[in-house]
């Protein structure tokens, strides 16, 4: 299933699934008792306005259905990215999941959206089929498109608004017609605005609006490495290891007009990572061996050799 199509998939609805799995007996829940429990059929009553009980009112239903369709479709997510498997009429925690976690209480938002985030470059990374395309190459795609787009302070909307079109963004990676692109409409856009924030690769202006920021993903995955000076390009590839849309990394769309330029998504999350105290960008050693911040603004670029590395906290919670 793509992650960007239907749009009613919920990252928050998917980690209270699994959470709900696992609070069960050996980790196994039958569905309809699942879904129940998330999306309850009460909640149309709950929620229902004070005015809204007479017949015929055309938004009686509303809530329920969406909150049935939003668990069901998170559902098949959580499946088809090997959190949960169906077994008969359960469902179940996978080892990918129990590897992870081993309770409920555990699977809190950050160390969920870790997990999520290294399940999604795990399968766009090593299953290179077109069942591993098909589950999650819309989004990382997408994303890849959100970190090469020059310009990166300026805020992406989709073919309207004041910001930057993402439809014309993807053109220059994947062509003019629609049916090639990562997002082909608004209404996976959407999805998009949510699912980038939830990785920690992007800042949302609105909600349908986003600009690339992978700063708090850089920050987790980063968590091994030693805090030293290294060379401006070393760390560049230490981040195209663990983040593939990254300078170097096997989903990456950069290609610079100048080898020593970083993606503007790169080049935004150093920057966020330096305003947070997490490293420093010194004046270069030298007029040689540098690499260039990309921000696109006037006046003289930025150019790096070196990068101190000195993260201030622990990233996020356990996992």
């Amino acid at each position: 299933m793509p992650l960007l199509t239907p749009p009613d998939i919920l990252p928050e609805a998917m980690r209270y699934l699994l959470r709900a799995v696992l609070a069960h007996r050996k980790a196994r829940c039958p569905k309809p008792e699942l879904l129940a429990l998330v999306a309850p059929v009460g909640l149309t009553e709950a929620m229902r306005p004070l005015d809204s009980d007479k017949d015929g009112d055309p938004d009686v239903d509303n809530t329920a259905a969406s909150g049935q369709l939003i668990a069901e479709r998170s559902l098949s997510a959580l499946i088809s990215l090997g959190f949960v498997a169906l077994d008969g009429v359960d469902v179940t925690a996978t080892e990918v999941a129990l590897g992870h976690w081993r309770t409920a209480q555990a699977v809190t938002a950050a160390s969920f959206s870790r997990q999520l985030r290294s399940q999604i470059w795990r399968i766009a990374a090593t299953d290179v089929s077109n069942d591993g395309d098909a589950r999650v190459g819309d989004l990382v795609n997408a994303l890849a498109v959100l970190f090469a787009a020059r310009e990166p302070l300026r805020p992406f909307e989709f073919e309207t608004g004041a910001g930057r079109r993402f439809a014309d963004a993807q053109t220059q990676w994947f062509g003019a017609h629609k049916r090639d692109w990562p997002v082909t409409n608004y209404t996976q856009f959407l999805p998009l605005c949510r699912w980038a924030p939830y990785l920690g690769l992007a800042q949302p202006i609105s909600v349908r609006s986003l600009v690339a920021d992978a700063s708090r993903a850089l920050l987790e995955d980063l968590v091994d490495l030693p805090q030293k000076r290294f060379r401006a390009d070393e760390f560049v590839a230490e981040c195209g290891e663990r983040l593939p849309i990254s300078d170097g990394g096997p989903r990456s769309l950069w290609k610079a007009d100048d080898s020593q330029e970083l993606s503007p998504g790169l080049s935004m999350s150093l920057c966020q990572l330096e305003a947070a105290g997490h490293l420093t960008l010194p004046p270069p050693e030298s007029d040689t061996d540098t690499m260039v911040v990309t921000l696109g603004v006037a006046g003289e670029p930025t150019r790096i050799s070196h990068i101190n590395w000195h993260p201030r906290t622990a990233a996020g919670e356990g996992s």
